[in-house]
């Protein structure tokens, strides 16, 4: 992991134990870039409940980005395992031949966050590849904000096509099931 230079983000790899002891910081930036969107997982204590749940699992993976110490950017995430409910309320329903988990199949992404400050400058982009640069699976999945065009854009020319909607769980926003294959290859974030 390394920057490029004075003032540039520093990425650093996060374990399942790494990532409860940055709890607090992790949490901290959650609120900073949801503070006033009114989104599903604004509060944190919605969103602390999906970063524990995560952050618990021996496979989770996680990146973080620092300037000076600061945290200002991280992803996280890890394999759906076999038999995941992942895909149960995408609609239309993909054919269960592409639903088919086998707890090594596909990485689920489920976070990808940048300060204000560093959006536009290409952190979120090296944030997700540090994060799935030599993954095993062979594909990646998310789940974005529908109406959040500019990032569904922005997952597209990282390689991803869409899937399907869903609204995972009660009080959740609509939601564009989005994959691409693994591993990332050569393609770059313009």
């Amino acid at each position: 992991m390394s920057g490029q230079g004075a003032g540039q983000p520093v990425l650093r790899r996060l374990g399942s134990a790494e990532a409860r002891a940055e709890r607090e910081r992790l949490l901290d930036l959650h609120d900073e870039v949801y503070a006033g969107t009114g989104d599903a997982l604004e509060a944190r204590e919605s969103f602390a409940w999906f970063l524990d749940h995560w952050s618990a699992r021996p496979d989770f993976a996680a990146v973080a980005a620092t300037v000076g110490g600061r945290l200002v950017g991280y992803a996280y995430g890890a394999p759906l395992r076999a038999g995941s409910g992942w895909w149960d309320d995408v609609s239309p329903r993909p054919d269960e031949a592409f639903v088919a988990e086998d707890g090594g199949r596909t990485f689920a992404l489920s976070e990808l966050l940048v300060d204000q400050a560093h959006r536009g400058t290409g952190l979120a982009e090296r944030l997700h590849r540090e994060l799935l640069e030599g993954r095993p699976e062979r594909r990646v999945a998310l789940l974005v904000q529908a109406e959040h065009t500019r990032v569904v854009a922005l997952y597209e020319r990282w390689g991803y096509r869409p899937v399907g909607t869903c609204v995972p769980f009660d009080g959740a926003p609509s939601l564009l099931a989005m994959t691409r294959p693994l591993p990332l290859g050569d393609w770059l974030c313009q």
